[in-house]
């Protein structure tokens, strides 16, 4: 009887130690758990991590220039470096800068890392836009900016920050 009660206690000792593991490792993989207990009421969610990679972000480009082509052209760079162009056009809307970023809530990181591509451009968030990202080049565009200039500006900005009326999630 002695060596059934030891090979008992072993047993419950055992599954005791795999509960707490079980429990430990559900702690610390709560998807549950977010910032959003920190918002205040009436501010839109929006993610700001992880940065999605280019080729997870859609993006429509139109020229705001009286250059013929350059919308092809930075369709084109833009696919290089691993965007996904789903329309390339013309518009009236004439910009200075060499590109604004149009950007709602959905795509709140996605908008910002697209914006890392265009040096002296300028991103412009709306919490009522639906639309695709749509990026409108400017008399100032040159070109894309090359993916590590991206990702070094990016890094050097210091994060991301929601803007006013947001709050962030990851």
């Amino acid at each position: 009887m002695r060596i059934a009660r030891i090979r008992a206690l072993t047993v419950l000792c055992a599954l005791a130690l795999v509960a707490g593991l079980v429990t430990l490792w559900a702690i610390r993989n709560d998807s549950q758990v977010s910032a959003s207990d920190d918002c205040e009421p009436g501010a839109v969610e929006i993610k700001t991590a992880p940065i999605p990679d280019p080729s997870e972000i859609e993006v429509v480009v139109l020229n705001g220039t009286d250059r013929t082509g350059l919308g092809e052209q930075a369709a084109s760079q833009l696919e290089d470096r691993g965007f996904v162009v789903t329309e390339v056009g013309d518009t009236d809307e004439k910009v200075e800068e060499p590109a604004v970023v149009f950007f709602g809530p959905e795509q709140f990181a996605s908008g910002v890392h697209a914006h890392a591509y265009f040096l002296g451009g300028r991103q412009e968030f709306s919490l009522d836009w639906d639309k695709p990202i749509t990026i409108i080049l400017g008399d100032g565009f040159q070109e894309v900016r090359s993916t590590s200039d991206a990702r070094q500006s990016f890094a050097q900005s210091g994060g991301i920050e929601p803007p006013e009326g947001t709050c962030a999630v990851e």
